[in-house]
């Protein structure tokens, strides 16, 4: 991977900007878009971000530095491959990302993320999806308290199945693993591996609506992970989940697409570990007009997060339900108007060791306005402003932060 200085990494990436912008403007129109088989892709972005550790409002900045904000710059550069042939569609979407960071460089780092696909289709009645995935990217601040860089990165496998039976009705099938690395130590969410196996049956209705079943059943490991009796660290669990999905088209204007999922998660050395409950999602799109979009959501999200506290009681999982509200307008062919809210509750349960610490409990608020403008159909700019704030029980987590980014992308 390239690494550069940083006072070289601006100048790259200052050079690079001004080097998209004029061949934007004066290559011929017979450039690529979206509807090519093959796309390169060219793209930078400069982002303020005014508290980067997510650190309370009155804390000191880091030692050795006089301010919390930091100056980021990205740039990307990559390839998309869709290509259809004869029943199948071949898709990737590979690409290398570079991060730097004015202040903060021991935070810089760089990414290669891809998705590939296949969409098979065996007869006209059966068919389905090989895909694979990686993404790498730092842990939020907001989850990782620390100053180190800890770059995540998650891949995935997958393999899916759908059997046309006959009317509206679909057999299902699928399989998955997945793997989960830190760069550095993380209790919270600590390496993983796990694999996961599903069926369900699906029926669609000649509007387009759909209801579908399924069961999943997951293994999964905790790797570089050392059986521990103290502190019930464990290194296995098993997870079975029953999820129903329902998409219904209410009309040509508006849409409800729903997901209640039942999940139990049992470890097999500590049953103090062990939790379950019901998550689900529901979104409604409404567009009113040709111009204007408003989507609404309702999400409840558990998964594990392990954790040793100090202030309030440790945890073995967490319950986030998020609110949001996102209104888009398209002013016209070329500028749209992107708003977003979020409200997020975020409550960690499941203690192992019984003390009289208060159990955690953090609400989320977040607010985005973001412009974007296609003066030509392969050049892409975008500008936003997002203003996030932090309440939680144990003050140490609380935080306010305004992140501005500006960013323009080329598709050749």
């Amino acid at each position: 991977m390239m690494r550069f200085p940083g006072r070289l990494a601006r100048r790259s990436l200052v050079t690079a900007a001004a080097c998209a912008l004029a061949a934007a403007f004066l290559a011929p129109p017979a450039l690529g878009d979206e509807y090519d088989a093959i796309n390169l892709v060219l793209g930078t972005s400069l982002t303020h971000d005014a508290n980067v550790f997510r650190r309370p409002d009155n804390s000191p900045p880091l030692t050795g530095f006089s301010t919390k904000s930091d100056r980021i710059s990205v740039a990307y550069a990559g390839v998309r491959i869709d290509k259809p042939y004869a029943q199948q569609r071949f898709q990737l979407d590979a690409t290398g990302i570079y991060t730097r960071y004015n202040t903060f460089s021991f935070l810089d780092f760089d990414a290669f993320e891809y998705r590939g696909a296949w969409l098979w289709h065996l007869t006209p009645r059966v068919s389905g999806t090989l895909s694979a995935e990686r993404k790498q990217a730092l842990v939020p601040f907001a989850d990782f308290q620390g100053f180190e860089r800890n770059v995540r990165t998650t891949d995935s496998r997958g393999f899916n199945l759908d059997g046309w039976v006959f009317g509206g009705w679909h057999l299902l099938a699928g399989a998955a693993h997945s793997e989960l690395k830190n760069s550095v130590q993380f209790l919270a969410e600590g390496d993983s591996r796990t694999t996961s196996g599903e069926a369900g049956v699906k029926y669609v209705a000649g509007s387009g609506s759909s209801l579908a079943v399924t069961r999943r059943s997951s293994q999964g490991d905790f790797l570089n992970r050392v059986v521990n009796p103290v502190f019930f660290f464990d290194n296995r669990f098993r997870q079975e989940e029953t999820e129903i999905k329902a998409a219904w088209n209410l009309s040509g204007k508006s849409m409800v697409n729903g997901r209640l999922t039942s999940l139990e998660r049992r470890h097999e050395h500590f049953a103090q570990r062990d939790f379950s409950g019901t998550a689900g999602q529901l979104d409604y799109t409404w567009t009113p007009t040709g111009k204007l979009r408003l989507a609404f959501s309702a999400k409840r999200d558990i998964g594990s997060w392990w954790d040793l506290g100090s202030v309030t009681a440790d945890s073995s999982y967490k319950v986030t339900d998020t609110l949001s509200f996102a209104p888009t307008w398209q002013v016209d062919a070329k500028i749209a108007v992107r708003v977003r809210f979020d409200r997020m509750q975020i409550d960690y349960r499941g203690p192992v060791i019984a003390d009289l610490r208060p159990v955690r409990s953090d609400t989320l608020r977040s607010a985005q306005v973001a412009v974007d403008w296609s003066p030509m159909r392969y050049v892409f700019f975008s500008a936003s402003l997002e203003r996030d704030s932090r309440s939680s029980t144990n003050p140490g987590f609380e935080f306010g932060d305004t992140i501005g980014s500006l960013s323009v992308s080329l598709m050749f």
